[in-house]
Parts: C-alpha cells; sequence; structure tokens
C-alpha cells in the first residue's frame, strides 16, 4: 500500500457549474459542480469555500469539505459536496439549479496521511461531518485498505444520511442516533469503544474523524487512553479559506507543552487529535 504524498495543487479561484442539487434527507443535500480545471488536483480531506450568493447577505463563502471527485472516463471532472441547511447561506445553495454558475476557492487545506504500515480504518463521523467521509474511505481503498469500518453518528432519522450515500460499497456501518431511531441509541463512542474491547480498534490503526467539538473531546479522551491516534477534519467557520480574515482559530499543544493559535484554514484543517485543545481546556499563556 503506497504512501506517497502528492503535491497539493495551490488553491484557485473559479466558476464551476452546478450540475446536480438534490435532497437526500429531509435536512441535507448532496451537490455536484462541473469544475475540470480543478477537480483533479483534490485531495481527501481538503475543503472548498463556496460562494453562496451575488448580492452581499450573505457575505462570506461556506467552506464545505470535499465529499467525493467526479470522473469521467477515470478523468477527474468535478466535486460533490455534502451540506444541511441550516441558514441564509445553506438555503442560498440549496435553491441553485442544474446550470447555475457557483463561484469557489479551492482546493484548500491539508491532505490526509496515512502510516504506511496501517492495514485497517476507523472512521467516525458526527453529524455533517460525515461530509468527507466518502472521499477519504474510497481513497483508502485506492491504497488497497480493505478493512475500514466507519462510526456515523446523527441527531436522528430525519438528520441520518443514508450508508451508500455516506460511503462507498466495501466499508463496515457502524450507525447510532441520539434518539435511536436509525441504528443503536446513544453517541459514537459507544460503538468506538466496543471497537477497542473488541481488538478491532488497536494502536497502529488509522483513525480519521470528523464532526463538533464535544465528540472531538470525547472520542480523543477514549482512545488516549488506549494510545490509538487519530487524524481530525476540523469544521471552524471561516470567511476567506485562505489565511487573510484570521476567522477560524483554534488551538493546538506543541510538543514542547505551549498552546498555540492556529488557523484552521491554512494549518489544517485536519490535525492530530490528541494536540487540539478546546473551549474549557485553555490556560493563560496561549501564543499567537
Amino acid at each position: 500500500m503506497s504512501n506517497a504524498t502528492p503535491e497539493l495543487a495551490p488553491p484557485v479561484c473559479v466558476d464551476g457549474e452546478v450540475l446536480e442539487n438534490r435532497w437526500i434527507t429531509p435536512v441535507t443535500k448532496v451537490m455536484k459542480i462541473h469544475a475540470p480545471d480543478v477537480a483533479p488536483g483534490m485531495q481527501p480531506g481538503q475543503f472548498v469555500n463556496l460562494e453562496t450568493t451575488k448580492t452581499l447577505v450573505p457575505m462570506l463563502r461556506r467552506p464545505m469539505s470535499i465529499h467525493k471527485v467526479v470522473k469521467h472516463q477515470g478523468i477527474a471532472s468535478g466535486f460533490c459536496v455534502l451540506y444541511d441547511v441550516i441558514g441564509p447561506g445553506t438555503q442560498n445553495l440549496s435553491e441553485m439549479t442544474p446550470g447555475t454558475k457557483i463561484s469557489f476557492v479551492g482546493p484548500l487545506g491539508n491532505m490526509i496521511t496515512v502510516p504506511e504500515t496501517a492495514r485497517r480504518a476507523t472512521i467516525i463521523a458526527g453529524g455533517v461531518g460525515i461530509g468527507p467521509v466518502k472521499f477519504v474511505a474510497e481513497s483508502l481503498q485506492e491504497r488497497g485498505m480493505r478493512d475500514i469500518t466507519v462510526v456515523y453518528g446523527a441527531r436522528d432519522a430525519d438528520h441520518s444520511v443514508p450508508v451508500h450515500e455516506a460511503m462507498p460499497d466495501g466499508c463496515r456501518p457502524l450507525l447510532c442516533t441520539d434518539d435511536g431511531s436509525v441504528g443503536r441509541k446513544g453517541f459514537v463512542t459507544s460503538w468506538t469503544e466496543e471497537l477497542i474491547e473488541r481488538n478491532r480498534l488497536t494502536p497502529g490503526d488509522y483513525v480519521f474523524t470528523c464532526g463538533p467539538h464535544a465528540m472531538f473531546k470525547a472520542v480523543r479522551d477514549l482512545l488516549g487512553k488506549h494510545g490509538i491516534a487519530a487524524e481530525a477534519a476540523t469544521e471552524e467557520f471561516m470567511g476567506c479559506g485562505f489565511g487573510v480574515c484570521f476567522g477560524c482559530p483554534l488551538y493546538q499543544r506543541q510538543p514542547d507543552g505551549q498552546v498555540e493559535m492556529k488557523l484552521c484554514c491554512v494549518d489544517g484543517c485536519l490535525f492530530p487529535l490528541d494536540t487540539l485543545v478546546f473551549e474549557g481546556e485553555l490556560e493563560d499563556g496561549v501564543s499567537a
């Protein structure tokens, strides 16, 4: 299984064309965008920053994980994003029809780093954090990895993305919801703890996780007890996406123990999960 890291394509601002924009749950849509000049350089774990309107409100673009790269005759010609419709920006996105031109900046951020020795993977996603999972899992399969488990938690059935939309064939889905309407009732930590107990998740496996801060904290603390490393795709709100606006700060503990402020867009959005420091954990003396 090759672990060669390709050189990341520089981000550009371009116009794509909406090819498809369909509901996959009562609150979630998948948008397919034709962008043949940019799509070949997209790597798993990266994101794009989408313009939602040509007016001033809402002014800021919306960062979206790359859900899937679309290929035509084996050549990347576009990409998909998965998003919940929750505010004016995503409402505008939801109303775009095929043929609409959409401006975006991308590809942005770093890409996944898979240890050469890893032979299986666990992907842990919460809520709209399911967005990048399909692209990540497909890339792992292309590397020759066949043992991939996806632990996915959502609020309820209306917010739970169907398995065939969330991940490629060949993955082992373990589902849960807050109310038990899909999968078991509970949180992703329940499934994760069971995997550890059954020796299905051990140090040396590749672990990718994406979701809200509360989930990150719980997963970090659980994995940390067992010496299991993970890579976290953080989802901070951002404006520019390339380090100018300083609108997406987060905090990371350095090897010397000091906590430094980082930017999700240019320093990430992927970080080692055990280095992230969240609200309520900050101490005095944070360095910018």
